[in-house]
């Protein structure tokens, strides 16, 4: 019974949710700049897009994530808590940068940086 209690917890602490509440993640893959904030054991994606004056930055719930010691997983995402490393279905790539509050989560994302080269 002991060995039965014990792996319920081990499976339950490795799928939870909600340790990293508060934070974000602001990645970039394949030249693209996607944010990942983390609320009330739900990830939210935010997109930098065009709106009616110029860009701006949109948010979409995306549902639940899990995590366990190594990963973050949102849907199909997977993030390595270690590296930071970007990995959706086999192909899409990328590199994430962590932030403690969604103040410098927002800030992440540098609008002004991201279009300083752009030609039109």
């Amino acid at each position: 019974m002991i060995k039965y209690l014990f792996a319920i917890l081990i499976i339950s602490s490795t799928v939870s949710s909600g340790e990293i509440d508060g934070k974000g993640l602001v990645c970039k893959v394949y030249g693209d700049t996607i944010g990942y904030f983390f609320d009330l054991d739900r990830a939210f994606e935010y997109k930098v897009a065009g709106g009616k004056e110029g860009l701006e930055i949109n948010k979409k719930d995306v549902g639940k994530y899990y995590t366990n010691e190594n990963s973050i997983f949102i849907n199909e995402i997977k993030i390595n808590r270690k590296d930071l490393s970007f990995q959706k279905y086999s192909s899409f790539r990328g590199k994430c940068e962590a932030f403690d509050d969604f103040e410098s989560f927002k800030n992440g994302f540098n609008i002004e940086e991201l279009i300083k080269d752009n030609k039109i």
